[in-house]
């Protein structure tokens, strides 16, 4: 007998690793980037948004998003969808193992929501962060 398992939770922890609370990227340009990688992937597909993570205006922040936190998201053992590797240093391999993905259906269909709902769930935390900085400025 097959084992239910529950995404929810695993999505949210990925989720809410998105979101990066450093000031070298506004949590504004995160929750736009965000915003714009879930346009893409509801528009154009699971590939089309890994490229666009490589190419948008802030690189730095999109490359770790896919090389880190979506990459934990596909290899974690319970989605599996694919294989525990370091892609850090060549996003390239990354988007070819995302290219393999979209070639099974039943991988690419469970790859897209995954993907789409841990990304909600980092903007729903980049909308909280903002309104919580906004309350902390207008104590001041």
């Amino acid at each position: 007998m097959e084992q239910i398992v529950n995404l929810e939770p695993i999505c949210a922890k990925y989720g809410r690793k998105i979101i990066i609370k450093d000031n070298k990227i506004k949590i504004k340009d995160q929750e736009n980037i965000i915003n714009k990688a879930l346009g893409v992937l509801a528009e154009n597909g699971l590939y089309a948004m890994a490229v666009f993570l490589l190419s948008c205006h802030k690189k730095e922040y999109g490359k770790k998003v896919l090389t880190d936190f979506l990459y934990e998201l596909w290899s974690n053992n319970k989605v599996q969808l694919i294989d525990k590797k370091n892609f850090q240093n060549d996003p390239a391999e990354l988007l070819t193992a995302v290219r393999k993905i979209t070639e099974s259906l039943p991988k690419l269909i469970l790859a897209r929501k995954v993907t789409e709902q841990a990304l909600i769930f980092a903007r729903y935390h980049a909308k909280a962060e903002i309104t919580s900085e906004n309350k902390g400025n207008s104590n001041e």
